[in-house]
């Protein structure tokens, strides 16, 4: 290719790295067609592109992508990687599993590996299992956001409450704006009777979200435990207000207002 192509291509390539950033996905798969145009034996553009084309909801075609990558090198763990998210969105769970275990043979260091078999494994009911790959990416990333969510979610299936609120509270010392995690990290607080502290949790959760609607029921609810009805009724109100099905909020407004007459 020489000098100047060679330049060429690593100004693509970080041409589609910024569109990719920046949510243009059709600018950056048009970089990497424009790459592989040139050189169709550059794995990283395959690999690439996969990402691209699953981005654009493109799966089949992202299979192949990476399929090609393989070819071309059987070793590429990024492509072997894609591959497995592809399948465990599809429900293969187990060819899912097959391949991050082929991954972590090849590199027992791949945290987005061991994170992504702890979820293939719950999928599989083996939680105890999930467990541990959780702690093992922890181990080698201790920052990594998903695997201290997915372990907060296990150890809540395994009601292991008290340690997963640890993990919780873990994800907004890394995020303080997580706000996924302040829902559950409420959940947590209620099911351990700590009502206060679970209402304060809601509230930073639609602080960040005003829409969810399992936050404004379950905070209706804990309002119910404080012994504040009116209060709790409006937050019931809120969630039919998003969503007129809700009928457990429906069940627990009905409920509260049976008792005041």
């Amino acid at each position: 290719m020489g000098l100047f192509g060679g330049i060429r291509k690593n100004s693509e390539i970080k041409k589609a790295y910024r569109s990719f950033n920046e949510g243009k996905y059709q600018d950056a798969l048009e970089c990497y067609d424009k790459i592989l145009e040139a050189d169709d034996e550059y794995i990283k553009a395959w690999y690439g592109k996969g990402v691209v084309l699953q981005k654009l909801g493109k799966d089949q075609e992202a299979l192949k992508t990476y399929n090609i990558a393989l070819k071309l090198d059987p070793n590429y763990l990024n492509a072997w990687y894609g591959k497995g998210t592809i399948f465990q969105e599809y429900g293969k769970h187990k060819k899912a599993l097959e391949i991050y275990n082929h991954i972590l043979e090849l590199d027992k260091n791949y945290v987005n590996a061991w994170n992504n078999k702890g979820v293939v494994l719950q999928k599989l009911g083996k939680d105890q299992e999930a467990l541990k790959t959780y702690n093992r990416a922890l181990k080698l990333d201790p920052k990594h956001i998903d695997a201290w969510s997915n372990k907060g979610v296990v150890l809540q299936e395994l009601g292991e409450y008290e340690e997963a609120l640890k993990a919780y509270t873990k994800i907004l010392e890394l995020d303080p704006k997580h706000h996924d995690v302040w829902h559950n990290k409420g959940v947590m607080h209620g099911i351990l009777g700590e009502d206060q502290k679970a209402l304060t949790c809601f509230d930073k959760e639609l602080e960040l979200n005003h829409n969810n609607v399992d936050t404004w029921y379950n905070k209706g609810i804990t309002l119910k435990y404080l012994d504040k009805p009116n209060e709790a009724i409006k937050c019931f109100d809120k969630a039919l207000e998003l969503d007129p099905g809700f009928k457990q909020a429906k069940k627990a407004k009905n409920e509260i207002i049976s008792m005041q007459y």
